[in-house]
């Protein structure tokens, strides 16, 4: 890929995706098109690029372009620390506010779902606090925009890193083993659904004031600041105001946006609404 193909490709993805293309990746995106190239008889990476603004299935190969491009490396019970806040502060907290509005509702997004181990870390999690029994309604939605790993969350089968650090006791109860595989359980998969669409949609997709938190971590590292804020503010536009939104422990939005504020737990930085 010569550098005028790789600022192309760069243009295409941060217009696209609001995906920043570090110079470094040059060399491993040319491999990975490579078998692309091929299967559409493409003879170079500018006339993939063309293909990809031009041709009458864009939006598919687009999807496909995805695919080759995003990271999605990802485990059950990510960033521990985070998930005990989770469990032990935010959901009481919620359950309490609920109670006294007289509601029994919850909605959990994890957005940049990957492959659905935060989702169903997240179900487990709600199952194990005892907070949410009886007639309460709980949904927890993950969203990707790529759609090769929304049908991987929905089929619930995993292996090897994916659960890497999960304790024995959540593989014996909310799996079943598959051979060297472990398929979740009917129990997490109805309080679990996924779809793809992409993040910069966030708000359309959700519609407004809807969601009670919103995990979107490791994901907005990848884009530019104007993607970031966009991403957020739709996050905004879903949340009740009394909602959460967890991020990565990289990700910041100071000098992004003031629609959110930081708020400090042990080990933990969750953010709400900013009260004007």
């Amino acid at each position: 890929m010569n550098p005028e193909e790789f600022r192309l490709m760069q243009e295409f993805v941060n217009d696209r995706f609001g995906i920043i293309l570090d110079e470094s990746k040059s060399g491993s995106l040319a491999a990975k098109l490579a078998p692309r190239l091929q299967e559409l008889r493409l003879g170079t990476i500018s006339e993939y690029y063309y293909h990809l603004k031009f041709a009458t299935d864009n939006g598919a190969e687009s999807l496909n372009f995805i695919s080759l491009l995003t990271n999605n490396e990802t485990y059950f019970f990510r960033e521990e620390s985070q998930l005990k806040v989770f469990a032990e502060s935010i959901l009481p907290i919620l359950k309490e506010k609920r109670m006294k509005q007289k509601e029994r509702r919850i909605r959990i997004v994890s957005a940049g779902c990957s492959t659905g181990e935060e989702a169903y870390t997240l179900a487990m999690l709600l199952l194990e606090s005892g907070q949410f029994v009886w007639d309460w309604d709980v949904q927890i939605v993950g969203v990707d925009v790529d759609p090769a790993v929304v049908a991987k969350a929905e089929a619930g089968v995993y292996s090897g890193r994916s659960l890497s650090v999960t304790p024995q006791r959540y593989l014996e109860r909310y799996f079943r083993k598959e051979g060297d595989c472990y398929q979740v359980k009917e129990v997490l998969q109805k309080m679990t659904s996924f779809c793809q669409a992409n993040l910069l949609d966030f708000g359309d997709r959700f519609g407004e004031v809807s969601l009670d938190i919103i995990f979107c971590r490791n994901v907005l590292i990848y884009f530019n600041d104007t993607t970031v804020r966009k991403t957020v503010e739709g996050f905004a536009r879903t949340l009740r105001l009394d909602g959460y939104l967890f991020l990565g422990h990289s990700e910041s939005l100071i000098r992004i946006t003031r629609v959110f504020e930081p708020i400090r737990f042990p080990g933990a930085i969750i953010y709400k609404l900013r009260d004007e």
